[in-house]
């Protein structure tokens, strides 16, 4: 990770962290972009911030001569298809994604609606640390200009993803939770064109309400509402609608991991058979790496954020990978994650398989799994610490081949997490506790 940039672009708190001056900067440099003319496309999710850092981006761009498509409230997803599906230089979402509305971020993709490329990030952050600015200042006709036309794009968006569907969705009532952020203006018409009963919650953004206490981060909130009704499946989106998670109608909910099962199971196997591998993380639940050797479908592991399972998709020439988190990511489809195309993917399963989503999940059992956060103001200071290593090997040693440990930095917050999975509950929080107590005991903060 970058001065700036981490494992998602630059996030922080914005006006502090992420300041109208950084997105200028990151503005300018990409409409300055190898000295060409560019054509870049803006989203936006609800916060309050992200007006204001639209704004600086525009001005750093047309000051540097290149013209802005200006989204407004957009999904990210939708930012990646507009790159592959029009001729945009560069595509930027204003987003944190799951954070509290303070946060905001600036994510950048490429012309194949990719996750910028981590040289360019390199560039960008030295220009945004010099003092002098080496790019011309355009005048007169040469200054860029910003088109404001969100509905040909937003069109354009929900007939793709219409597209990719097939059958009678007429029976299936849902309950959406749109988190009050990017699904919110965009998720009732998806599925109410594919012919959907949907009840919608949270879709009334404020600038301050996105994530609070609803969300893909806040899944007991849905599991709730879906248990007072009678829904076939209940929803869930984070702020940007990069990811889903689902609830059945019993409440039970549907991860990252079990999203992934599913469409081993029943949708892999209409691809050719050296496509059928799964790209998981290291997060990602031993039931779930149980179960696939059960269907014999390989899987490569790979380190936590979406930007590595695209990554390894990418290299194997394969078509599905995810987090536990949510983000699933069909790349024959997609260059990132979309929680719209995931939860029509997942709704694609229950027509073509004619069961309720209980049923389908029957074979798939999760191991206990207890994450617990620890804020920290240096990060490597926790693994560089000579009494960390052999904590773990003495923890893993005593938990065995049917459970393991998994200690990591966030790439996007100042925190530890701390995981454990095992056979019984009780076990992974002791050993959850026993790393915790040892953060705090042992760093001076």
């Amino acid at each position: 990770m970058g001065r700036y940039f981490g494992t998602d672009g630059i996030r922080g708190l914005a006006g502090e962290k992420l300041t109208a001056q950084i997105a200028y900067r990151v503005g300018r440099y990409l409409g300055a972009y190898q000295h060409h003319k560019q054509t870049i496309v803006i989203g936006m999710d609800t916060r309050l911030s992200s007006p204001m850092l639209s704004s600086a981006l525009i001005s750093g761009i047309t000051s540097a001569g290149s013209d802005v498509v200006l989204l407004c409230v957009v999904t990210t997803p939708m930012v990646s298809f507009c790159m592959t599906h029009f001729p945009f230089s560069f595509g930027v979402m204003i987003s944190a994604s799951h954070n509290p509305y303070f946060d905001n971020g600036i994510k950048v993709f490429n012309a194949r609606g990719e996750k910028l490329e981590a040289s360019i990030e390199h560039d960008i952050e030295r220009f945004i640390d010099q003092e002098t600015d080496h790019f011309d200042h355009k005048t007169n006709q040469e200054i860029g200009r910003v088109f404001n036309e969100p509905m040909t794009y937003v069109d354009a968006y929900v007939d793709f993803l219409l597209s990719l569907t097939k059958g009678n969705f007429s029976r299936l009532k849902l309950c959406v939770d749109a988190s009050h952020g990017s699904a919110s203006y965009i998720a009732q018409r998806v599925f109410d064109r594919l012919g959907c009963t949907v009840d919608l919650h949270f879709a009334s953004p404020n600038g301050v309400n996105i994530n609070d206490h609803c969300g893909a981060t806040h899944m007991q909130t849905i599991a709730e509402l879906v248990q007072k009704g009678t829904y076939d499946l209940g929803l869930s989106f984070d702020g940007d609608a990069d990811r889903m998670l689902a609830v059945t109608p019993h409440g039970r909910i549907i991860d990252g991991d079990a999203l992934l099962y599913l469409h081993a199971k029943y949708t892999l196997p209409s691809y050719p058979e050296l496509q059928r591998h799964v790209v998981l993380t290291k997060m990602s639940n031993l039931g779930l790496k149980k179960q696939l050797t059960r269907l014999n479908t390989p899987f490569i592991e790979v380190d936590v954020g979406d930007k590595y399972v695209q990554a390894a998709l990418k290299e194997h020439q394969l078509v599905l990978g995810g987090e536990q988190s949510g983000h699933v990511i069909f790349l024959d489809i997609l260059n990132t994650g979309d929680g719209l195309i995931s939860a029509l993917k997942l709704l694609q399963i229950l027509v073509d398989q004619q069961q309720d989503v209980t049923s389908l999940l029957g074979d798939f059992v999760a191991y206990p799994q207890v994450l617990k956060n620890v804020i920290v103001q240096n990060k490597r200071a926790v693994f560089d610490h000579p009494e960390y290593k052999p904590l773990l090997a003495s923890i893993e040693q005593q938990l065995g081949e049917d459970g393991r440990i998994l200690v990591r930095a966030s790439g996007t917050e100042p925190l530890i997490r701390v995981m454990v999975e095992a056979k019984h509950l009780a076990d992974c929080h002791t050993y959850v506790e026993q790393v915790v107590s040892w953060i705090h005991e042992t760093l001076t903060y």
